[in-house]
């Protein structure tokens, strides 16, 4: 009986830190598709568009990260692949010019 309830507790604490890490990702897509859709008065279907990309994005980082004790170079080239796989993304969308200007957009946001 003590294992089970150990077992249900662990499960639940396990269920309770991956819903955070979850919120935090969804919380940090939102604010950067709507920062950038103001920014560049984009519309709704293209915020969604950028919501789709962002939280993809972050759980896919992620996964490449989280528990493999990288290194601080080795999260580097996480992101840094990660970045480049986001502009061919939008470019699939967006004009060159336009992913600039969003690419510009999420960095600023960023840096607040």
């Amino acid at each position: 009986m003590k294992k089970t309830i150990n077992v249900l507790v662990l499960i639940f604490l396990i269920s309770f830190n991956s819903n955070a890490q979850n919120n935090y990702q969804i919380k940090r897509a939102t604010s950067f598709s709507e920062h950038v859709t103001n920014q560049l008065k984009l519309t709704k279907e293209d915020q969604k568009f950028l919501y789709d990309t962002f939280i993809n994005k972050f759980i896919k980082q992620q996964e490449k990260i989280k528990g493999k004790d990288l290194s601080d170079e080795e999260k580097k080239q996480v992101y840094k692949a990660s970045r480049k796989e986001l502009v061919k993304i939008l470019n699939t969308r967006f004009d060159s010019e336009k992913t600039k200007a969003i690419m510009s957009a999420i960095k600023e946001i960023r840096n607040k």
